[in-house]
């Protein structure tokens, strides 16, 4: 049986003055202990940020915190659901749009799951109008999506890792999985740390993509469009290995690993590293 804590804390985070008055800014938080067992994570939000850590727990943890311009004190602003396996976290409460936001206050909620350091079947994750982040967190598949946000992934380990978004920035590094993919729509960047990837397939609108795979350049195809930019790919360990080009770039098409990175008004710049 899931056990819900509502136990609010309030703790003044900022002053303002209002009407010749000082009017305090408070922060309050909730939160939610799953039972152990969870193989499959789905968080459905909106209007706040989400991360999801490793932690050495053997059940699922979640926490929220919001300001006091976001939601009244004793708010429920989520609701946790378990079916069988599955974790379900669903947003319950929109923004108040009554509460008036003093100068120096921001209008903000974030949620955090604590996760076990396993591997999980399927985490999927969507919000809106901010960012969503995954730090040292393995599935087998991985969906994130946001609009208007960034998405920052750290230490995954997986089969599939995909993550979109319109207006934001994709960070993803240290990442080991056999297929990873990336979108950002509209404008944007793409930034890849050491990652470790079968295939990579990224998408960019507005913006440039940069970064480094672990492997061997000569081991990987390339098709590379960088429309009304420029491409540059290297090999740390091969001098002979590097190609200066414009507009679009085919290479080894053979080869077992696919790097297939696209972009419109923006660079592509990516070394292989070992």
């Amino acid at each position: 049986m899931k056990k819900f804590l509502l136990a609010l804390l309030t703790a003044v985070t900022a002053a303002a003055l209002f009407c010749g008055a000082a009017a305090s800014v408070a922060t309050y938080s909730a939160s939610y202990d799953a039972p152990a067992g969870i193989n499959t994570i789905v968080v459905q939000d909106s209007s706040a940020a989400v991360i999801l850590q490793a932690a050495d727990i053997d059940h699922i943890r979640a926490d929220y915190t919001y300001t006091s311009s976001y939601a009244f004190e004793s708010s429920k602003l989520y609701d946790f659901t378990v079916a069988g396996s599955t974790l379900t976290v669903t947003k319950t409460q929109e923004p108040n749009a009554s509460l008036i936001i003093q100068s120096q206050d921001t209008r903000s909620c974030t949620l955090t799951l604590q996760v076990p350091r396993q591997t999980l079947a399927t985490i999927t994750v969507s919000t809106t109008n901010d960012s969503i982040t995954l730090n040292g967190v393995s599935a087998q598949t991985a969906s994130l999506t946001t609009d208007n946000g960034r998405i920052e992934v750290s230490s995954f380990n997986g089969s599939t890792l995909s993550g979109t978004t319109r207006n934001g920035k994709i960070t993803m590094s240290g990442v080991t999985s056999q297929n990873v993919a990336a979108t950002i729509q509209n404008s944007g960047t793409l930034k890849l740390e050491n990652i470790s990837a079968n295939v990579c397939n990224a998408k960019v609108q507005n913006g440039s993509i940069t970064g480094s795979v672990i492997g061997s350049g000569s081991s990987y195809g390339l098709e590379l469009a960088a429309g009304g930019g420029k491409i540059r790919v290297s090999d740390a360990s091969d001098k002979n290995f590097l190609f200066f080009g414009k507009d679009t770039l085919q290479q080894n098409a053979d080869a077992p690993n696919k790097l297939n990175l696209a972009t419109k008004n923006g660079d592509v710049d990516v070394e292989f590293v070992r």
